[in-house]
């Protein structure tokens, strides 16, 4: 095995781990925010009995997975992206402007992404509990850096495949718009 390989096996492992847990982050918590909310409807509806804390679970799920997914679009290069400055550049002018776009994203989630873990630090995070639930605060703001910190390290795994010459989004389903042709 060269060490080419080697490299490309470490990266593939690093790749398949992010790519499970923002999988199952995703859909382990919108799938939870969907069966609460049809066991809170079933009770209501059958027996007139309403979950408390149901409104407030749904909502932090539903932001746990926003969160999450904002990742998993960025690893199918799904994100609204405009490239009117690609289209008069050459394959070399391109790469130059996609690794300014890598820096730039990654120079802005590490800044939001720190922030978003020092918030979960300060003393109105850790003394405050919801209403509902009564979890502290930093738990239910816990997606927030998860997130953040999740698409720095796709952002950096983007920028690495980029700088090797490699599809920066392998999973991407394609660049072309759907029913247009080309």
């Amino acid at each position: 095995m060269t060490p080419s390989d080697k490299e490309e096996a470490r990266v593939s492992r690093f790749d398949a781990v992010l790519t499970r847990v923002e999988n199952v982050l995703a859909a382990g918590s919108l799938g939870l925010a969907v069966l609460i909310a049809i066991v809170a409807v079933l009770l209501r509806a059958l027996f007139n009995e309403i979950i408390f804390w149901s409104e407030e679970a749904i909502v932090y799920l539903v932001i746990t997975s926003t969160f999450v997914g904002a990742v998993i679009t960025l690893r199918h290069n799904e994100h609204v992206n405009v490239e009117l400055v690609s289209l008069f550049l050459k394959e070399r002018g391109k790469r130059i402007i996609k690794l300014v776009g890598v820096a730039v994203s990654l120079v802005y989630l590490g800044v939001v992404g720190t922030y978003g873990w020092f918030v979960l630090f300060e003393p109105y995070a850790t003394n405050t509990i919801t209403p509902a639930l009564k979890l502290p605060l930093w738990a239910v703001m816990l997606p927030v850096p998860v997130g953040f910190t999740l698409m720095f390290l796709r952002t950096c795994e983007v920028g690495a495949r980029l700088l090797r010459g490699r599809d920066p989004y392998p999973e991407a389903a394609g660049d072309e718009l759907e029913g247009v042709a080309s």
